[in-house]
């Protein structure tokens, strides 16, 4: 025998609204008490109020017109007949039709619960002369359905909410200063209230912006609304890769160089599926960008297939005749990549490897300071040995005015982690520590 542990008291405490919450307590206490007839009635008027008050937060926060229009229209029609109850019933079909606060499924309960309560609330009598009576079951039912469907339910935004948001999001940029402050803002005043269509739809124009358009509002933006871009895809990564795979040739419609394919480049390392379902003309300028600039190719760990193969390509690039130059954000990034300790390692390895093929002294400099020191205390011994091997072949590093200082560093560390290490067995300390 199964029990159904759904609690109505339980769900009651998630209403959104604090109003509504107030008044479905009354609902509560005559369902409660038996009196099944007043707890219909009662709950079609709260379901009423609760759409009311959902379409004036969607104004006063975010000025949604549609929702400007529905109010506005219910207004008109009570000054028309003040008398008539007809506007409940076209709210709840203009909320279905304008808004994205009410599925066909919920419009249908709605309205399924208005004739429920009509029926309760008029002198409707059967054959015996007496008043339509819910039992109940039909009343739980109705409660479940208005709790699950409406009062429960933050405002929803509609589709056309992106402008806004990006508006928003380009005035409180400087305020939003990371992704911990912008995720709070976002969860707070927007995502919380997206259903899936308009997840989408937001997503989709987001893609656009950051990806794809060039224009100076865009390129403006570019930072705050990738970040917006990158979170919002963090909430549901299998619906938008499902989006993308259903929608291959808009988003495959990229830029073909500069800070947008930068950017793609970026997300598509956190979220490699997505490259595979790309069309061939995207892919061909994402390889562009990777085969030309140091910082994108990287990243884009999802062409060669693996992280392993990635590490070691990268690898042979860097010890190559490019002698790429490679900035700090681009390793910091590189490390993140994975957490994996596979990938820990392989990351201070190549880092040892771009130290240690240093073709002049102010390049090792650098090196040392941007790669090498800000990672020194995740090192193994053997990633100590690794580097001190390296920088014993070439003069460019161990010659140079710094490199007491900084190696000092390594010798500090590889004593940290073998108290019995012994530095005077390699050249470079006993030429360069004393």
């Amino acid at each position: 025998m199964m029990f159904d542990e759904y609690s109505l008291e339980q769900r009651a405490t998630r209403i959104f609204d604090a109003r509504s919450k107030e008044y479905f307590t009354e609902v509560l206490s005559c369902y409660v008490a038996g009196n099944y007839r007043s707890a219909v009635v009662m709950l079609w008027s709260v379901v009423i109020c609760d759409l009311l008050f959902k379409l004036q937060q969607l104004v006063d926060l975010y000025g949604d017109d549609k929702a400007k229009t529905i109010l506005a229209e219910v207004v008109r029609q009570q000054q028309a007949n003040e008398r008539s109850s007809e506007w409940e019933l076209k709210l709840v079909e203009s909320v279905a039709k304008q808004t994205q606060l009410l599925d066909i499924a919920e419009r249908e309960n709605m309205l399924h619960l208005q004739r429920q309560r009509h029926l309760a609330a008029h002198p409707v009598v059967n054959a015996n002369f007496q008043l339509h009576r819910p039992n109940r079951d039909t009343a739980r039912a109705l409660i479940r359905n208005a709790l699950d469907g409406l009062l429960t339910k933050a405002p929803i935004l509609s589709k056309q909410i992106v402008g806004d948001l990006v508006e928003d999001l380009e005035q409180a940029s400087g305020i939003l200063i990371d992704d911990k402050k912008l995720k709070a803002y976002l969860e707070s005043k927007y995502f919380s209230r997206f259903n899936p269509e308009v997840e989408k739809a937001v997503f989709k124009a987001l893609w656009k912006f950051v990806f794809h358009l060039t224009d100076e509002q865009c390129e403006k933006n570019r930072v705050i609304n990738y970040s917006a871009l990158t979170l919002l895809y963090s909430r549901n990564p299998a619906q938008f890769q499902a989006q993308v795979d259903a929608d291959r040739d808009y988003f495959s419609t990229i830029a073909t160089g500069g800070s947008p394919l930068g950017y793609l480049i970026h997300f598509l390392s956190r979220s490699v599926s997505i490259y595979a379902s790309l069309a061939d003309h995207a892919k061909t300028a994402i390889q562009h960008t990777v085969e030309q600039e140091a910082s994108a190719r990287c990243l884009a760990w999802f062409i060669s297939g693996s992280l392993e193969a990635h590490a070691e390509q990268l690898g042979e690039w860097i010890a190559g005749a490019d002698y790429p130059q490679i900035d700090q954000g681009t390793w910091e990034y590189l490390r993140d990549l994975s957490d994996s300790p596979e990938w820990t390692k392989a990351s201070i390895q190549l880092a040892n490897k771009y130290y240690a093929t240093s073709k002049n002294y102010n390049d090792a400099d650098q090196r040392f300071a941007e790669v090498i020191r800000p990672a020194i205390d995740r090192y193994a011994l053997d990633d100590c040995i690794d580097l001190i091997v390296g920088i014993q072949n070439n003069d460019q590093t161990y010659d140079r005015w710094r490199a007491r200082r900084d190696h000092q560093l390594l010798c500090d560390r590889a004593v940290e982690l073998d108290p019995q290490f012994d530095s005077k067995q390699y050249t470079v300390f006993n030429e360069n520590l004393g």
